[in-house]
């Protein structure tokens, strides 16, 4: 029985599976080339001097933002006009155009809704579950035929595409389940049912009211890398009661 619950329902999924698994590939080689391609800061560069020798090139900027391949993005404001580059670490220069790579994002919305809004979104989070419950429904078939738990990776008898599968399914259905599992995590928190894990950080109930601070004098720039900024957000031009806001993977403050 289990058998067939395993085959049936996975034969009338597989197309939104493959759409999941092709396109959530093909996404996995972007931040790879952007790794490659994108100016790298050196390892002992604090975010005070990145952050005043990108102020220095634009003198509005309101956001650095780094992710994790490192490539590093600059958002400024000039003459009312909003701007945006990846620069160079090194200089604080523009190299690049910081505008979303047109097929990450057709790939981004194929695989995240299928162009369909929300219905997508709940059609691929079916796909997800779909995913999980083979990926389950397999590790007790292999089981079953290899003879039990003990005898997960014992060598198999039979037909040699049987064979193939199941020695395809010992090892791909870790990474099934994890990628099953953070689709749905994903997919609850994109509608509310979890809580996001950023949250931003309190604001201070007393400033200094000073303003034209440099980031080379506050020592949490200083002593902070760049290899784990994520953002850093400038106060605005004058406003005395406004303050940089810095995150990295450890929190924000």
């Amino acid at each position: 029985m289990i058998r067939g619950l395993h085959r049936w329902p996975g034969l009338l999924a597989l197309g939104v599976i493959t759409v999941l698994a092709l396109s959530g590939a093909a996404l996995a080689v972007f931040p790879a080339l952007e790794r490659v391609s994108a100016p790298q800061a050196d390892r002992g560069l604090s975010v005070a001097t990145l952050a005043e020798r990108v102020q220095t090139v634009y003198p509005g900027v309101e956001e650095i933002r780094r992710s994790p391949s490192g490539k590093i993005t600059v958002y400024w404001f000039d003459a009312g006009a909003p701007g945006a580059a990846v620069i160079d670490p090194e200089t604080g220069q523009g190299v690049a155009s910081a505008d979303p790579n047109q097929i990450a994002r057709w790939l981004t919305n194929l695989h995240r809704s299928l162009f369909l809004g929300d219905a997508g979104r709940l059609t691929m989070a079916l796909g997800a579950a779909a995913m999980l419950v083979f990926a389950l429904w397999g590790v007790a078939l292999v089981a079953r035929r290899a003879g039990g738990w003990r005898h997960w990776f014992a060598p198999l008898r039979g037909p040699m595409a049987g064979r193939l599968h199941v020695e395809l399914a010992r090892f791909a259905v870790l990474g099934l389940t994890l990628s099953s599992v953070t689709a749905l995590w994903m997919t609850a928190v994109t509608f509310g049912v979890l809580p996001e894990g950023d949250t931003a950080p309190a604001f201070p109930r007393e400033v200094s009211m000073d303003t034209g601070a440099a980031p080379s004098e506050m020592p949490l720039l200083t002593q902070t890398p760049v290899a784990e900024l994520r953002t850093l957000h400038y106060p605005y031009a004058g406003d005395a009661s406004d303050v940089y806001t810095l995150q990295i993977a450890k929190g924000s403050g």
